[in-house]
């Protein structure tokens, strides 16, 4: 073991803990509006944020 080996230790832990704090939603499949995957719900054959399907509904009722 060298002097080093602490530290990369570490590092590896910090990485494996960053992974699984990554949010998981219902469904691998990108946004309809942002893009980014781990999706909660599919409304009209597209996979939605439960944030991002609240924002495009306060869109839409400004447009009325």
């Amino acid at each position: 073991m060298g002097l080093f080996d602490s530290f990369k230790k570490k590092k590896e832990g910090q990485k494996k803990a960053e992974e699984a704090a990554k949010p998981q939603g219902k469904y691998d499949q990108p946004c309809a509006l942002c893009g980014e995957s781990g999706t909660e719900k599919k409304w009209m054959g597209q996979y939605w944020h439960k944030k991002c399907m609240r924002a495009a509904k306060k869109g839409a009722k400004k447009m009325i």
